[in-house]
């Protein structure tokens, strides 16, 4: 399959759903954004902010169930030689909010064990992504990011209650999902993106010469390798 699926993941904040528009433009691929809360693909979000524990498995089931769609358009895209396609957060990306949320107490045992027999099952019908794209930016950077466009975009101030702490330990449950993939063959690229670049021209060349080491791998076997997908 010489057509990839590329995945992006990274913090709140981190800036890769720019980015992830911006590769997807540069290759000529299709882009999946992340389901958030506009357009109402996410009607769970602003409650789940409002409180956490009563929300977060309703929420965690309904992106694991949008994420799946992505996924599976994504890669019989691909696996059709319709093009390239590139995801913005990923199918793989929302294990490791699942297991922050059972880490912080937003999620019982008993929800979370549901949460992974739904997620196995689901994942019978899923390929592991070509490429996964890790966008690299502290904690810090993504918490002042954060800050900044809920003063830009009204329909952010939901994100007021993502505090420090929590992108910490996302940040570690990331950094495991991301150490599963690249164990599994997951061919895995780490962006470094803290710095803001403010310009068009900066920007583009960030990105261009992102796309041009995507171009340049060759994707594993499909035909047996990327059978190898549980995470959880």
């Amino acid at each position: 399959m010489k057509c990839k699926v590329v995945s992006v993941v990274g913090l709140i904040g981190s800036g890769k759903t720019t980015l992830s528009r911006e590769l997807a433009q540069a290759l000529g691929a299709l882009w999946l954004s992340e389901p958030d809360e506009k357009e109402d693909r996410n009607p769970f979000l602003a409650d789940y902010y409002a409180d956490p524990t009563r929300w977060a498995f309703s929420l965690q089931i309904h992106m694991l169930g949008m994420r799946l769609r992505q996924q599976l358009h994504a890669q019989w895209h691909a696996m059709n030689g319709e093009g390239h396609a590139v995801l913005d957060s990923s199918y793989w990306q929302d294990t490791a909010f699942a297991r922050l949320q059972l880490k912080g107490g937003m999620m019982t045992e008993r929800e979370f064990g549901t949460y992974s027999s739904i997620y196995h099952a689901m994942t019978a019908g899923v390929l592991l992504p070509s490429v996964c794209v890790r966008v690299l930016a502290s904690p810090e950077v993504c918490e002042r990011r954060v800050a900044k466009r809920m003063e830009q975009e009204t329909g952010r101030k939901c994100e007021e209650a993502i505090s420090l702490d929590y992108l910490r330990g996302l940040e570690q449950e990331i950094d495991h999902m991301v150490s599963v993939l690249r164990g599994m063959g997951v061919q895995v690229l780490d962006v470094a993106w803290d710095v803001d670049r403010d310009t068009p021209e900066l920007r583009q060349q960030a990105v261009e010469a992102l796309a041009s080491r995507i171009t340049a791998l060759n994707p594993p076997d499909l035909f047996l390798d990327m059978h190898r997908r549980a995470i959880l």
